[in-house]
């Protein structure tokens, strides 16, 4: 019994801790701009445990929201447009080790870096990966689990396996949402 009282006590003080630990994160990064990166926009998320390589190199717009434990290796350059919205376990890559060594294997310790650029209105869904010097267009959606290994055009649907687009939005419609900043972040700042 007492063990059991201990676990739980120890669970809502952790609970209580981590929540109280990430509104503050989120409010930091909400209400200012931290100096370390190239660019951060106004109401920017970020959600609980992420890791960012390279904040100097990376770019966000306005009314961005990134999920729990997104990676960003931002060598190379990573650029994210307004209103986009990058689920959890994302892995956005802007540069890779070169194997091209003549005297170190597997690589050795230099970067093949590529800028990755991510357009305004993405949704990219959760455990999706994005290769280096990869350009995501204007309003795409990337289906979750997707590796995404080649550019993807303005409106696209894209899924799976050998990324297949799977249909495309509506054009003009989304260009006029983009144009009237009709971002779902805007619309609601705090989730």
């Amino acid at each position: 019994m007492k063990r059991k009282i201990l676990t739980y006590i120890s669970k809502k003080i952790a609970a209580l801790y981590w929540g109280y630990l990430k509104k503050e994160i989120d409010d930091f990064v909400i209400n200012s701009q931290k100096p370390h990166f190239k660019n951060l926009g106004k109401n920017v998320l970020f959600k609980a445990g992420g890791t960012i390589y390279h904040p100097e190199n990376l770019e966000i717009g306005n009314h961005v929201r990134i999920g729990d434990n997104c990676f960003i290796m931002a060598i190379g350059g990573v650029q994210i447009g307004d209103g986009t919205v990058i689920s959890r376990n994302v892995c956005i890559h802007s540069g890779n080790h070169s194997y091209k060594s003549d005297n170190l294997v597997p690589y050795d310790d230099t970067y093949d870096k590529r800028k990755t650029t991510i357009g305004k209105a993405v949704w990219i869904g959760q455990n999706v990966n994005i290769l280096p010097g990869i350009s995501i267009a204007d309003g795409a959606i990337i289906g979750m689990g997707t590796t995404v290994s080649k550019d993807v055009g303005v409106g696209e649907i894209v899924v799976g396996k050998g990324q297949r687009t799977l249909a495309e939005r509506d054009i003009e419609s989304l260009k006029k949402m983009i144009s009237n900043d009709a971002y779902f972040s805007k619309k609601h700042p705090n989730l």
